[in-house]
């Protein structure tokens, strides 16, 4: 599939989506870091360590619950998602934050921001849009030493649904992944320019399956003259 078609079949699945939600949109408090498909499950917010006034971008941010447990240990925290109903529910949920909500592609969004001190993606744009577009913008971004992280499905444990997504309604929609495994992913992001610190399975709350990989990498830092 090409990246302009892609890129519009998941703006208006992710649109949709939030279109079911928008009506109960109200602002919120800070919660966790959700890493995985399970609220409440694996690690949160101590994977990003003391983020005061470092800059943070969300490649994807839906509704902006993940971005505001960061805002909220004062980072200055910016988000980007490509639907337009997903920044209006972000901006409903979370406008009493010093957060800047962005709409538009990822890609272009990083061609235009200031460097980032940590760049992160939770089942975001990294597996939604080509890596090998995506992932070395982003290194380009990061200031040295500057951090990514990121989360996205397990292939396995999306299966046959790896096309579809099921909305609240019970509707489902198209929509356009890339999908790798562990190793797959550490070339990706060495590819980019990255090194990858760490790279974990993480299980379902049950033990029986892989839900999501989750990925930590760094920019090396500059090297010092003399």
């Amino acid at each position: 599939m090409r990246a302009s078609i892609s890129t519009t079949v998941n703006r208006q699945a992710w649109d949709r989506e939030a279109r079911l939600a928008l009506p109960h949109d109200r602002p919120m408090a800070p919660g966790r870091v959700e890493w995985t498909q399970y609220p409440g499950h694996g690690p949160s917010t101590e994977l990003f360590g003391d983020v005061n006034g470092l800059t943070v971008a969300e490649l994807g941010c839906g509704n902006g619950d993940n971005l505001a447990p960061l805002a909220a240990r004062g980072a200055h925290c910016v988000g980007v998602d490509l639907a337009p109903t997903q920044i209006s529910r972000a901006r409903i949920r979370w406008g009493h934050l010093p957060i800047q909500f962005h709409c538009g592609d990822a890609r272009v969004f990083l061609t235009r921001t200031r460097p980032l001190d940590i760049c992160f993606s939770i089942f975001g744009a990294i597996g939604l849009c080509p890596p090998e577009q995506l992932l070395p913008l982003i290194a380009q971004q990061l200031r040295p030493g500057g951090r990514l992280l990121f989360s996205v499905p397990d292939p396995t444990w999306l299966g046959p649904r790896r096309a579809l997504m099921r909305l609240a309604d019970g509707s489902h929609v198209p929509v356009a992944r890339w999908l790798s495994g562990l190793e797959g992913w550490k070339a990706a992001v060495n590819a980019a320019g990255l090194h990858h610190r760490h790279v974990d399975s993480i299980l379902t709350p049950d033990g029986d399956a892989t839900c999501c990989l989750l990925v930590r990498a760094q920019k090396p830092a500059a090297e010092r003259d003399g």
